[in-house]
């Protein structure tokens, strides 16, 4: 065993009834120290030992950290807010040279592509069948057909944005509808909710934008949550109709997730798919056929 393997953090461990975990500490001597890490508390500590497994840290900073800490984001807070040289964790002190090294391995493992996420919005052409059947089967059409393409192509995962169900996984089965944002206007609702820009809900338009906010905020939260938080880029590929009303309330302004999340609108944004729905098409093709060939070249699929 070299010095350097010596000093990477090794902690004995004994499961407890109940789920817990017993964690201690050993040196030539006997117990240097021990703790319990709770069963809920195990996820982010496993993986606090393998992001730090070749760094020089004492054997319990992952546990105590574990114990502290609701998620790799708020381990790279904690170890950041040093008081006085040290960073008290679960009743611990730990002096900046660790906490550094915690940091630094954090940022090393964090720094990877952060999860693509599309959000497109429905097609008014969609198939008559009188029973409910996938929301990605239901709608019809080229401008439909590259919408699908694109989520199912360039997203990690995609979501479809309708104004009959607000936000929508495209394997959810549903009936044929006709509604757009249009026919919600100026129709009067009584409601307590508060829009995400702090108005009240008065109008359907504005319950079918805190519908699309809180829809996307929960997806958002399942996918890019748990103790390994993912940084998101949401593309959002809707026509002004749509876009308009829900920026008006602040439906995207007001999304978060506990690491890193960035909103685009390519249909308003990239110069190539600006002109309408021909454009737009002639955009999303291109980006679907450079991602397949990416991936047939033997590259990672986005």
């Amino acid at each position: 065993m070299t010095r350097e393997d010596k000093l990477c953090p090794r902690p004995r461990e004994h499961a407890l009834p109940g789920g817990d975990l017993a964690v201690s500490s050993h040196w030539v001597w006997g117990v240097r120290g021990a703790t319990t890490v709770a069963a809920a508390d195990k996820p982010l500590y496993r993986l606090l030992l393998d992001i730090l497994a070749d760094e020089h840290v004492p054997d319990l900073m992952s546990a105590h950290l574990a114990s502290e800490c609701d998620d790799l984001v708020d381990v790279r807070q904690t170890v950041v807010d040093i008081d006085r040289g040290v960073v008290g964790a679960d009743g611990h002190g730990y002096g900046m040279s660790f906490c550094f090294r915690v940091r630094d391995a954090i940022d090393e493992y964090r720094d990877r592509d952060p999860l693509t996420l599309g959000a497109v919005g429905c097609s008014g052409s969609k198939y008559e069948d009188d029973q409910p059947i996938p929301a990605k089967a239901r709608y019809k059409g080229a401008y439909w057909t590259n919408k699908r393409r694109y989520g199912e192509t360039c997203a990690d995962e995609w979501r479809i944005i309708s104004a009959e169900h607000a936000v929508l996984d495209p394997a959810t089965p549903i009936e044929h509808y006709e509604k757009t944002p249009s026919d919600l206007r100026g129709i009067p609702v009584d409601s307590d909710q508060r829009l995400p820009s702090g108005d009240d809900v008065t109008t359907l338009l504005d319950r079918w934008a805190l519908d699309v906010h809180e829809g996307l905020s929960t997806w958002l939260s399942n996918v890019a949550s748990g103790v390994d938080p993912r940084d998101v880029e949401l593309e959002v590929l809707l026509g002004r109709d749509y876009r308009k009303p829900l920026e008006d309330r602040h439906v995207f302004d007001a999304l978060l997730i506990p690491g890193e999340l960035s909103v685009s609108f390519p249909f308003q944004d990239v110069a190539q798919a600006q002109g309408g729905m021909f454009e737009q098409i002639d955009w999303m093709g291109d980006e679907v056929d450079a991602a397949t060939e990416a991936v047939t070249d033997g590259g990672e699929s986005p």
